[in-house]
């Protein structure tokens, strides 16, 4: 099924046809766009309509790749494709831990970040919601494995993540989706926002590093730089989980066009916005 999602042709025609469709995607998708000008707004104060489209055509390319990654990577060579940056490689590769959590989020091309660990030697597990479409969530397993991940389902994650941080494994949270009632509020564009702690909890009641990264496209044929960073373990699990979110926030502001604004990111935990309207951002209304 997935080889028959692939655009015909060449790749450099499944880009071209894929820059098409994000140019008309903003006006064709009214509901997903004023989500992102919604957050861009909360975000930056305005909403530019260069990056709206910036941020279509960046995600229709990054689909590009992953369609076309078992066709084009070159295991054999993946520096050809990956670039290693910051610091946390040097430290995995100093102290080679056993077990370590490493944070990121729906930044670049989140699933060719997880293969970078792969070519450095380190076994990854990823926590990660299993897709409602059955046939869409056995591909992306099967595509997950060949990238050297094993996936942990989210509605087990806890028990599963012990497990594979205690079998030496890194555990790898996307951690930028609202926690609702289940998260604490955190900083992220001087918004508080309901985030999950259980990255930074595993971090600590285990003894185990903590990382955060992610991956941004730098060009066509499947380049990405893929940057690590250790983060600070000092203090609570909201205190860590506040460090998280504003390593983040350095990565949007650094590439905003690379970084999931369909998301409802936003929204204020559940008990606080019943009976309140909302924007398209999920931020209750001022009455």
């Amino acid at each position: 099924m997935l080889r028959a999602l692939r655009i015909p042709g060449t790749y450099a025609a499944a880009l071209r046809a894929a820059r098409a469709g994000a140019a008309v995607a903003p006006h064709a998708l009214p509901g997903a766009t004023a989500v992102v000008r919604a957050n861009l707004r909360l975000a930056f104060g305005r909403a530019d309509p260069l990056l709206v489209r910036s941020i279509y055509r960046h995600f229709a390319q990054a689909a590009v790749d992953i369609l076309w990654f078992d066709r084009l990577f070159d295991a054999r060579n993946p520096e050809r494709h990956l670039e290693l940056a910051g610091p946390g490689w040097e430290h995995f590769a100093r102290t080679r831990p056993h077990g370590a959590v490493v944070v990121t989020g729906h930044f670049g091309n989140w699933e060719i970040y997880g293969a970078s660990f792969r070519h450095v030697g380190i076994p990854m597990a990823a926590v990660a919601r299993r897709p409602n479409a059955a046939w869409f969530a056995n591909r992306l397993d099967r595509f997950r494995a060949r990238l050297g991940m094993e996936t942990i389902e989210k509605d087990n994650a806890l028990p599963l993540a012990m497990k594979a941080l205690r079998a030496g494994k890194c555990v790898a949270f996307l951690n930028d989706q609202a926690a609702g009632r289940f998260g604490v509020p955190a900083p992220f564009f001087g918004r508080p926002v309901s985030t999950f702690t259980a990255p930074a909890a595993l971090a600590l009641k285990l003894g185990v590093p903590l990382y955060a990264g992610y991956s941004s496209r730098t060009g066509d044929g499947i380049r990405y730089r893929c940057w690590a960073e250790p983060v600070s373990v000092e203090g609570d699990a909201v205190a860590v989980t506040a460090r998280l979110n504003a390593v983040l926030e350095g990565y949007v502001r650094a590439r905003p066009e690379q970084w999931w604004w369909f998301h409802r990111r936003f929204k204020p935990r559940r008990m606080e916005r019943q009976g309140r309207p909302v924007s398209a951002a999920g931020v209750p209304i001022a009455s």
